[in-house]
């Protein structure tokens, strides 16, 4: 039995996010005071990194039951939501989005775990239990990134 997880397609939409999250470093220079740019960009940053890492990893791997992939992505977003918690924030909306990313980046995490160990156990009911629950984080992701970028971005 192969089970063909979607991580690749998860690690193409966090890199997008990553990149909006570019873009919004530069909206923060022009419209935000000091303060707020720099959390901005601190904040930003990691988020960054913890796309490149989840890239990466996607990459360094060649299983062809995927489960290599779903190990390494569960590791990265592990890394990023450790890293995330890491930065010193003091706005109060940044703080929120911090902890949400971080609540994210864990639940894709845990899906991620739990989709390898159904694959590795051939256990359909909880691969798709295990989709459904990283298919509903990712899609948490969206809004959250969209929030950063209307905050940091000054709109």
């Amino acid at each position: 039995m192969r089970f063909q997880p979607r991580a690749a397609s998860f690690a193409a939409r966090l890199r997008v996010a990553g990149l909006l999250a570019i873009a919004t470093s530069v909206l923060a220079l022009a419209g935000c005071g000091p303060s707020k740019v720099a959390e901005c960009n601190r904040l930003v940053t990691v988020v960054n990194q913890g796309v490149a890492s989840l890239d990466q990893g996607m990459k360094a791997t060649s299983d062809p039951t995927g489960v290599a992939e779903l190990r390494s992505m569960a590791d990265a977003m592990e890394k990023a939501a450790a890293d995330a918690g890491k930065v010193e924030l003091s706005i109060p909306e940044l703080k929120d989005f911090s902890t949400r990313y971080q609540g994210m980046a864990r639940d894709v995490a845990k899906s991620a775990r739990e989709m390898a160990g159904a694959v590795d156990a051939k256990d359909a009911a909880k691969m798709t239990a295990a989709q459904d629950a990283m298919e509903k984080a990712v899609k948490s992701e969206d809004v959250l990134v969209d929030g950063i970028n209307t905050f940091c971005g000054g709109s």
